[in-house]
């Protein structure tokens, strides 16, 4: 059989059953076979004979296929938008702490704003939270407990300027500074800790009905949760590069997997 009848051949056995990019690779691939069988001296019909009948080749396909596409759906990938949603709601559940403190004691508004827009890269958001001035003055602390004030008194047409010191309970501003802090820790390692206790769900996960899974769609396990939660999210998305190469790879491959999905060979799968 000469290369163009079985490549004609074996195109009417496999087109409408698989998407027009795998037929286009797999008759490259045949047609590849005939061209390296020509370089070794074969004819035609000798190669035709050593690959089989088009007809047989194109069932083992077809089967192989459908075995691979039964596999994705037993899987049941959650689709990009989902992830999306749950993603949007665990970045406000984060940033509440945060704003609690906002909002009763040092009114600086645009911090849980900042903190939300950096949540795919938690560190940077991090690092913004403890250099801002409002973070600051709730952590900052005198070792002495001394405050030096300055008072202008006027003596006729003189003036003297007079110091005078006070002191203040170091111990009043503790609790605030331990708040700031734990609305810190909250925002950095909730994730970590809610997929810990919720067996792979997020609250947002769970809202939107999907859970982490093994890339094989067993449970995942917790290590598999700390690698993807820690390691992934944590350490390397606050590389602010990684999460804008994640949007990509989450529309774009298969399983809609993020670079820590890939890190911790899990995908996200429907509860």
């Amino acid at each position: 059989m000469k290369q163009q009848e079985y490549l004609r051949e074996l195109k009417e056995n496999l087109e409408s059953r698989i998407s027009p990019e795998e037929l286009e690779d797999i008759l490259s691939d045949y047609e590849s076979f005939f061209v390296s069988g020509r370089e070794e001296g074969k004819s035609d019909d000798e190669i035709s004979e050593e690959l089989g009948s088009p007809a047989f080749i194109a069932k083992l396909l077809l089967e192989e296929h459908t075995g691979k596409k039964t596999i994705q759906q037993c899987k049941h990938i959650s689709n990009p938008g989902r992830r999306l949603c749950a993603y949007i709601i665990d970045a406000i559940i984060s940033i509440l702490p945060v704003l609690v403190i906002v909002l009763t004691m040092t009114r600086a508004f645009a911090v849980p704003y900042i903190m939300f827009l950096t949540y795919p890269s938690p560190l940077p958001g991090a690092s913004i939270y403890l250099s801002y001035p409002a973070y600051t003055d709730l952590s900052e602390q005198s070792s002495s407990g001394v405050v030096k004030t300055y008072v202008v008194k006027e003596n006729g047409s003189t003036r003297d300027v007079g110091e005078i010191n006070s002191t203040y309970s170091v111990k009043s501003r503790l609790p605030k500074y331990i708040l700031a802090n734990l609305g810190l820790a909250f925002y950095l390692f909730y994730s970590l800790v809610c997929s810990l206790l919720l067996k792979g769900q997020t609250i947002g996960k769970k809202l939107m009905r999907i859970k982490i899974r093994k890339s094989n769609a067993d449970p995942a396990t917790r290590g598999a949760i700390f690698y993807r939660e820690f390691l992934g999210k944590i350490l390397l998305n606050s590389i602010p590069i990684v999460p804008v190469i994640s949007v990509f790879t989450i529309l774009f491959t298969r399983e809609h997997k993020a670079l820590h999905d890939m890190l911790a060979d899990t995908i996200i799968a429907e509860a």
